[in-house]
């Protein structure tokens, strides 16, 4: 037996339409039925997560804020000094710039604020500011929230996106870089969504 394409083409619109009706039916029933569609969980715009950074920085033995540590935010018993490290992507390396700093507050419950600011210097000499805030907890997680600023047009890419980043310490012996005595070293992965 022969079907033109006219004929064909028919079909398949009245089995489609055929297939919507069968599904609206189906979640009309499952409603009266007592089941309801939560719309809330409908996910529209999926987000993904691309590794775009993987930061080696160096600290130095943590500084003391001063005889008392209780603070308006909770309790500041230390900073870390950045003096160094490493930084690379697929489409970035470089070094990090000796100078800055994370400025820990520990909150009544017992959860960190992390607040660190320091730069970076790609391979290619353009400097770039990292201010990375987050959270940290007492299970050793932290997940945080960089935001990058740079001149120019060839890493914008930093400053147009939003970004995440896990805070993962002690560095994994595949990130380890050398550190001198005195300094300690922790991995920030940075994802962009996407």
């Amino acid at each position: 037996m022969t079907i033109s394409r006219r004929k064909a083409v028919s079909l398949l619109g009245t089995a489609g339409l055929l297939s919507g009706i069968a599904a609206l039916t189906q979640a009309q029933t499952s409603s009266s039925a007592g089941g309801s569609v939560n719309h809330d969980s409908v996910i529209y715009d999926q987000i993904g997560l691309e590794l775009v950074i993987n930061i080696n920085v160096i600290c130095s033995q943590p500084e003391s804020m001063g005889p008392e540590d209780n603070a308006a935010d909770g309790t500041r018993d230390s900073l870390w000094p950045i003096v160094g490290g490493r930084f690379s992507g697929p489409n970035i390396s470089g070094s990090v710039i000796p100078g800055g700093g994370d400025f820990p507050v520990i909150r009544p419950d017992g959860v960190t604020i992390i607040d660190a600011l320091y730069r970076l210097k790609t391979d290619d000499g353009y400097q770039i500011i990292i201010h990375n805030k987050g959270l940290g907890y007492e299970n050793g997680i932290y997940r945080l929230n960089p935001v990058f600023n740079v001149s120019g047009d060839k890493y914008r890419w930093l400053r147009e996106s939003t970004f995440v980043a896990n805070l993962v310490f002690p560095t994994p012996d595949a990130h380890k870089i050398p550190i001198e005595a005195g300094q300690n070293d922790r991995l920030i992965q940075v994802f962009r969504l996407i």
